[in-house]
């Protein structure tokens, strides 16, 4: 959190902003008077204040850019005391791109495995012994499992047969292309061939 700046940007999305007013907590009876100030700007719809998180949260017209509801913003003498004379002046975080494809299970699912190779590709330029992330992550959770099933211990933790289902399903999961190569080696029929 930036403490030489009186106010900065924590959060923006189109259409919402969340910014930090370290003041707030300061002296928490100006934080509804800065919001009602916020709400009163043209292009803001809405704006909440919370003095323990020292922030505002902005929503705007989604087609007004946030450096105009930023101006609109430090035009408030309140938000000018409190240090931030250059509101306007504060570069908005970088957008995050949309997703090419909306969010799914099967798209979750994906990531993480896609994550978890380039995790297990890095691992291997480690000096050896190389460690082959997609059985030790398995390896762990089926271990946590049954070591809870031996000690009888641990009730805050997930149960033991969560666990142990977790891990074989990470392991199939993480290991589906060499479970099909050594499948179709031995000759036995795969879930993709007609019988």
């Amino acid at each position: 959190m930036p403490s030489d700046r009186g106010v900065f940007i924590i959060h923006c999305i189109p259409g919402r902003a969340r910014l930090g007013v370290p003041v707030l907590r300061r002296d928490p009876a100006r934080a509804e008077e800065i919001a009602e100030l916020a709400r009163a700007c043209p292009s803001v719809v809405d704006a909440r204040v919370s003095a323990w998180a020292a922030s505002l949260t902005v929503e705007h017209e989604p087609d007004v850019p946030l450096e105009g509801v930023l101006s609109e913003l430090a035009g408030i003498p309140e938000l000018s005391g409190c240090g931030c004379g250059s509101l306007d002046a504060l570069a908005p975080p970088p957008r995050c791109a949309a997703p090419a494809e909306p969010p799914s299970p099967n798209r979750t699912a994906r990531l993480v495995v896609e994550a978890a190779d380039r995790v297990n590709a890095a691992s291997l330029t480690v000096p050896p012994p190389h460690v082959d992330l997609r059985l030790l992550i398995p390896g762990l959770l089926v271990g946590s499992g049954l070591l809870q099933v031996l000690l009888r211990r641990s009730p805050a933790a997930p149960h033991w047969v969560t666990l142990v289902k977790y891990g074989v399903d990470a392991f199939l999961v993480l290991n589906h292309g060499r479970i099909q190569g050594f499948l179709a080696s031995a000759g036995a029929p795969t879930g993709g061939e007609a019988e």
